[in-house]
């Protein structure tokens, strides 16, 4: 009696078995593809420029391109600008110093207009150098100031709660 109540319980578990394994082996209907959505970027807009901010002032090579351009557009017009800006380049590296160094002393003047032109900016318009605003600066000196009173307050705090090195 014992014998065929184990098989029974044997063959109900060789079903559920076999029914258990064909609904993992069963082929699953793939879903039908939808066309993905494209997630549509939103563009960064620009900072506007103040017009009336002073232009930023040009390196010793955008003189001296800017010297050379007209020349190598008229000896090679079928370049590009981008060759045109590879052959300039090359010509720069190769050029003596003290060629290059009258070119420094114009970028040296325009980078002093640029800053007296700055500091009449900043003046009128009370911006900082950087564009930022006093607002800004303030706030991330706040922050500093903080930062800076809990290192003290950690330095004074012993983390051992002993005083060490004193007696």
């Amino acid at each position: 009696m014992q014998d065929k109540k184990e098989q029974s319980k044997f063959e109900n578990f060789l079903i559920r078995f076999k029914a258990l394994v064909e609904s993992y082996l069963a082929p699953t209907p793939e879903p039908e593809e939808q066309p993905k959505q494209q997630v549509t970027k939103q563009k960064k807009q620009k900072k506007q420029k103040d017009p009336l901010a002073p232009k930023m002032p040009k390196s010793a090579f955008i003189f001296y391109f800017q010297d050379k351009r007209e020349k190598f557009q008229q000896q090679y017009p079928n370049l590009q600008f981008q060759e045109i800006t590879k052959l300039i380049a090359s010509e720069w590296k190769d050029l003596p110093k003290e060629i290059q160094q009258s070119y420094h002393d114009q970028a040296l003047k325009d980078r002093s207009r640029y800053s007296q032109e700055n500091e009449l900016y900043c003046t009128q318009t009370g911006k900082q150098i950087n564009g930022k605003n006093q607002a800004k600066t303030n706030k991330s000196n706040a922050k500093k100031e903080k930062v800076q009173q809990k290192v003290d307050q950690d330095e004074e705090n012993d983390s051992f709660g002993a005083d060490i090195g004193q007696e």
